[in-house]
């Protein structure tokens, strides 16, 4: 009998993906009872930061002019100061408000040669995180006009940190309430956190990145039982994410992982490093103690005799 026979699995949909949690050691009972108020957690906060929704916190900051007020829950705002300190540590290559961005781009179905210069210029005019004012004290948010001085929408999109923000608050759920030590959550497989070991005699849980790469770069799986990886790239949803510095696809890597105590943090950090030039994400990686990337270079298989096709830096785990 494996390891994985001891390990129990429960799935959900939400976030448009399926966010799954294996434990194990533990009571079916229990366990099965853990992964209801996960689940419950996640989709209470997907209702909270969904922009597709009309009465979510972040469709009301929308609505915000500028001087008026609105007031989110904790939890909102804590995920809006994490995000504010992602968008400093990447010099804002990670950027929550590319909302109207995004809109553009799925009126001519992600086609960035569609967009004129005009209608590019004109989106990127309307995002930026020094139009959000907060007051964390007392959870109020307002908004700036935008850089050409109109009060347009601040269209937020946590497209990028929502599936590891939740993961977080999983997690810590998990260990605070459940007194649980050996699981692993994962949304989707893009964002994975793990704690304690699988029960195979080794250190932590099995964790895998590199998708088609894996194999030319040589990557064996790694392993976690702390901290969070997440993955970005373009091989599911084509050149979807953007670099909010100049409002164009985010593509300077084939793909991009990234390591960090936080889900929230890692699943920021690997979209943030699909459009960074290395040296900036080596700045990153010094500027986020805990830390780690791992990118794709995007070259020919036959350049791989001359260069690895993947580079590391920072706190990324071993391989």
């Amino acid at each position: 009998m494996s390891a994985m026979d001891h390990v129990l699995r429960y799935g959900d949909r939400a976030m448009a993906t399926t966010f799954e949690l294996m434990v194990f050691d533990e009571e079916p009972r229990i366990a099965e009872s853990a992964a209801t108020q996960v689940f419950a957690l996640i989709d209470r906060v997907e209702a909270q930061i969904s922009r597709f929704q009309d009465v979510s916190e972040v469709a009301m900051i929308s609505r915000l002019k500028p001087g008026e007020v609105y007031q989110v829950d904790k939890e909102v705002m804590d995920l809006l100061l994490i995000a504010t300190e992602i968008c400093a540590a990447t010099g804002g290559a990670f950027d929550v408000t590319v909302g109207t961005v995004m809109d553009a781009l799925r009126k001519v179905n992600h086609r960035w040669g569609a967009l004129t210069e005009e209608e590019r210029q004109d989106a990127l005019a309307a995002c930026g995180m020094n139009r959000l004012i907060l007051d964390p004290d007392h959870f109020k948010v307002s908004v700036k006009p935008d850089r050409l001085g109109r009060p347009t929408p601040l269209q937020l999109d946590f497209g990028a940190i929502g599936k590891g923000f939740a993961i977080d608050l999983a997690c810590e759920m998990l260990e605070r309430d459940w007194e649980m030590e050996n699981f692993l959550l994962h949304g989707g497989t893009s964002t994975v956190a793990a704690r304690g070991s699988m029960g195979d005699g080794g250190e932590g849980w099995t964790v895998t990145v590199g998708g088609d790469w894996r194999i030319r770069a040589g990557i064996e799986a790694l392993r976690i039982s702390t901290g969070a990886i997440s993955g970005s790239g373009f091989e599911e949803q084509g050149f979807h994410v953007v670099d909010p510095r100049q409002g164009v696809a985010a593509a300077r890597h084939a793909g991009a992982w990234s390591y960090a105590e936080s889900a929230a943090w890692a699943d920021g950090l690997s979209t943030a490093f699909l459009g960074m030039d290395w040296k900036e994400i080596e700045a990153a990686c010094e500027a986020c103690p805990g830390c780690g990337a791992l990118v794709v270079r995007d070259q020919a298989a036959w350049l791989d005799r001359v260069r690895r096709p993947v580079r590391t830096c920072g706190a990324f785990p071993r391989h």
